[in-house]
């Protein structure tokens, strides 16, 4: 007995098989200054690491201002507070933007291609979630506290 697929689910169903995952690679070494580095590609001639962190980590080109940090926020999320705890922590200023607070916030988040929160801009650095090593080298990188 062979089954066959209703019509209505085919084009769907060759649609998702044909996706590529949307997240690309992050990878991430230590210089030899003890500074750690992320991209999406592999350095030439240096020994890196897929990056395990929870936050995928971005370069933005255009108008973010080097050294200033921003972060888009919902009050209910647990990864955000986390984020601004640790920013408080190390006594990093930055500014919060509660992307469900103003019709505005909501506005900016979606001009910068916000999916989820947290979304942390060090400079014309993005980073996608929270983690914290990750963020510790953003703002180390930055030269903020």
């Amino acid at each position: 007995m062979t089954s066959k697929l209703p019509q209505h689910l085919a084009l769907p169903l060759i649609f998702l098989c044909c996706l590529k995952p949307a997240m690309a690679e992050v990878y991430q070494w230590t210089d030899e200054h003890g500074k750690t580095h992320f991209s999406d590609q592999v350095p030439q001639g240096i020994a890196a690491e897929s990056f395990k962190g929870a936050a995928a980590v971005s370069f933005m080109g255009g108008g973010a201002q080097t050294g200033k940090v921003r972060i888009f926020v919902t009050q209910r999320c647990p990864y955000c507070k986390k984020a601004k705890a640790y920013l408080r922590q190390r006594g990093t200023p930055f500014d919060e933007i509660d992307v469900e607070a103003t019709r505005s916030a909501a506005d900016e988040f979606k001009r910068i291609g916000g999916q989820g929160v947290p979304v942390i801009l060090v400079g014309k650095q993005r980073m996608d979630g929270y983690d914290e090593q990750g963020l510790a080298s953003l703002l180390d990188a930055a030269g903020l506290p």
